[in-house]
């Protein structure tokens, strides 16, 4: 089924202002990017990637042979609370840089980020948050993803912990980075459960993004794409073959792109609760909840499923959730909320907590009340 059998008429407004540079080796060429951008930099990284495998003297000297300062804030650790976006910051302001070089998973983007607006704007990351939309021009930022999982790159979004451990976010065309540098190179390190795990994140983008009241046929075509390199190429991507990486390091930014216009919704509604309390990789979270949820996307939108079935090419015997099953299983995912330890006896409280995501709800294809969110829970137990 074409996309002009799907839309009766065509309406959107979209922007990408971040410039991408997609290249092996490309982190190399840093310096000349940066030129022009100021004279001082601040590295955002987390606690030890970059450190353990050189990168971080790496970005210092290719920066430093033009001309650039750097310091470093290394505090960022998985799932970033305001508090450490709130500490960037303030040691962007103590040392009057210019922009900001963000080098890591979507955490440290996503801390980069939000630190980029309170530089900027002034105040605590908290005043900033959803539903206020942050559009006015920050500093340039640089950002290199180190995993190909969350498009963070290229995206308008910044989430965080908050003081009661809900994710909450800062988004607007603000928020995008100024240049997203794609290095396939630097994934050669990533480890097997990270590259699962942030792999499963960009599925989720790419399929909430496709099953979504705000789908657009331009962010089908990202959200396709994306999802169809994804069941390709993740499994052999977990096993380490950098070229089956850079695939999905592609693919991750197409779906980074395509939640530019439509948002998340139930995967990562009622994924964040899974996150947030048992600290179950994010990618993980998102991905388990698709697996409760993509019946109810065949159900109520047939010709959508079909669509993405055929594009992907997913065999109708067992449809998608077969298909996700069979996929979380090779790379070695879970598969049903009971390996986590939620029995019957929590269905309650991830009921409760899931629904406080409006935002990522109201993002669906239907509504989204406190039976559906039941159903879908109670289906992974």
């Amino acid at each position: 089924m074409h996309l002009e059998n799907v839309y009766s008429s065509i309406s959107f407004t979209y922007e990408l202002p971040t410039r991408i540079v997609f290249s092996r080796g490309s982190l190399g060429k840093i310096g000349e990017l940066s030129k022009g951008l100021g004279r001082k930099a601040l590295i955002v990284t987390g606690r030890g990637f970059a450190k353990k495998y050189g990168f971080d003297a790496r970005i210092r000297e290719e920066l430093a042979r033009v001309g650039i300062e750097s310091v470093f804030f290394s505090e960022v650790d998985p799932n970033p609370s305001v508090e450490t976006a709130d500490r960037c910051a303030e040691v962007a302001r103590r040392e009057k840089i210019d922009f900001f070089v963000a080098f890591g998973g979507g955490s440290v983007i996503d801390t980069a980020k939000a630190a980029n607006v309170t530089y900027t704007l002034g105040g605590s990351a908290k005043d900033y948050l959803w539903p206020r939309s942050v559009d006015e021009e920050l500093l340039p930022l640089l950002a290199i993803p180190t995993t190909h999982g969350t498009g963070s790159e290229v995206t308008k979004y910044s989430v965080l912990v908050d003081e009661k451990q809900m994710k909450v976010a800062i988004s607007g065309r603000g928020v995008y980075p100024s240049l997203a540098l794609l290095d396939a190179e630097v994934l050669r390190y990533l480890p097997r459960d990270q590259s699962a795990s942030t792999g499963l994140d960009a599925l989720s983008h790419a399929v909430e993004a496709f099953f979504s009241g705000k789908s657009t046929p331009m962010s089908d075509m990202y959200a396709l794409e994306a999802a169809r390199i994804i069941f390709r190429k993740l499994p052999c991507a977990v096993d380490g073959f950098l070229e089956c990486r850079e695939w999905m390091l592609y693919a991750s930014m197409l779906a980074g792109v395509a939640i530019n216009f439509t948002g998340t919704n139930i995967g990562h509604g009622l994924g964040y609760p899974l996150t947030t309390r048992l600290n179950l990789p994010h990618g993980f979270a998102s991905a388990l909840i698709l697996l409760g949820a993509v019946e109810l996307y065949e159900s109520r939108l047939p010709h959508r499923a079909e669509q993405f079935r055929r594009h992907v090419d997913i065999a109708m015997v067992g449809g998608l959730r077969e298909a996700l099953r069979e996929l979380y299983q090779r790379i070695g995912a879970p598969t049903s909320l009971r390996e986590l330890g939620i029995d019957e006896k929590q269905l309650d409280l991830y009921v409760s907590e899931g629904l406080k995501y409006k935002r990522n709800l109201q993002n669906a294809p239907f509504e989204v009340n406190e039976e559906i969110v039941r159903e879908i829970l109670a289906k992974l137990i």
